[in-house]
């Protein structure tokens, strides 16, 4: 039996909710949890009222934290509130943290034993902090990271050099912020002069906050790197994503490559980044670091 439950129930996790009942992913109980519990109970009859013609049999209620206890995956998408003004996703810092430590204090008195998938800014800190809080193994935490971040690139590369989006490569790791960065070797577009590699990269670094000054949020690109991340615990699928993952060595969690299956990640950091790389993901690691130390 495949049961998850999500936590926060705005624009997005109620678009990872009905990413989900699209993509056939076998859950059996999805359980949505939020604050607002009279508003909460329409997106939940609206779910219902979508998988007759999805062909679904998921059983979706209006739960709680008692929940928890059986799911095999638990989604936190709450956070502080969107918005236009932002320019950094550490100006939640606090917020995030406070929200965070509510949360898994509840979750940890159901005893709850699965995987903990994070999407709440700033992502990289809000991830340690949730293991942290939760005291897990950190195989079973696991931030969306810069999977989002990685299909903006995709999506830019593929309309700036007419390449059909499937056919590009490129990654982008690091914190899912200000100082992530491209690994251009992972990149087939060649000959890239330095003037539009710092162009592209800093495109898809205020590409999210582009989209929140035009509707007010983002959630479409988010659920579906959420839903991405959920096929492959479901299926254990051993699939390498760049998401958000414990990093032994430094003891922080931010986004290399790592192989995710049923029990959460099985490895991170699997790529070998050339030297100019390799200082980027440094950089990246000690801005996570400062923010972690603010706390």
């Amino acid at each position: 039996m495949n049961k998850l439950v999500i936590i926060g129930c705005g624009n997005v996790g109620m678009a990872y909710a009905y990413s989900l009942l699209n993509q056939c992913l076998n859950i059996n109980e999805l359980v949505l949890i939020d604050i607002d519990k009279d508003t909460l109970y329409g997106k939940v009859a609206d779910l219902n009222h979508s998988i007759y013609n999805l062909n679904s049999s998921t059983n979706i209620t209006l739960g709680n934290y008692s929940d928890c206890q059986d799911a095999d995956v638990i989604c936190i998408t709450a956070g502080p509130s969107q918005s236009a003004l932002k320019h950094s996703r550490m100006e939640d810092l606090y917020k995030a943290n406070t929200l965070l430590k509510g949360i898994i204090s509840e979750i940890q008195k159901t005893n709850f034993s699965g995987i903990y998938l994070i999407a709440t800014n700033p992502l990289d800190v809000m991830t340690y902090v949730t293991w942290k809080y939760a005291k897990c193994d950190p195989k079973k935490v696991i931030g969306s990271g810069t999977l989002l971040d990685t299909a903006r690139l995709h999506y830019i590369l593929s309309e700036k050099y007419h390449k059909p989006i499937t056919e590009v490569t490129g990654l982008v790791l690091g914190e899912h912020g200000d100082s992530q960065f491209i690994p251009w070797s992972t990149v087939n577009v060649e000959k890239l002069p330095e003037s539009e590699m710092i162009d592209i990269a800093n495109r898809v670094k205020k590409a999210g906050f582009d989209v929140s000054r035009s509707q007010g949020f983002t959630a479409y690109g988010i659920a579906s790197a959420l839903s991405r991340i959920t096929r492959a615990i479901i299926f254990d699928e051993k699939v390498c994503l760049p998401v958000c993952s414990y990093l032994e060595e430094y003891g922080i969690f931010t986004s290399t490559p790592s192989i995710i299956g049923k029990d959460g990640i099985e490895k991170s950091n699997t790529l070998d980044l050339e030297n100019s790389e390799k200082l980027e993901l440094e950089n990246s690691i000690q801005t996570i670091k400062t923010a972690i130390g603010n706390l």
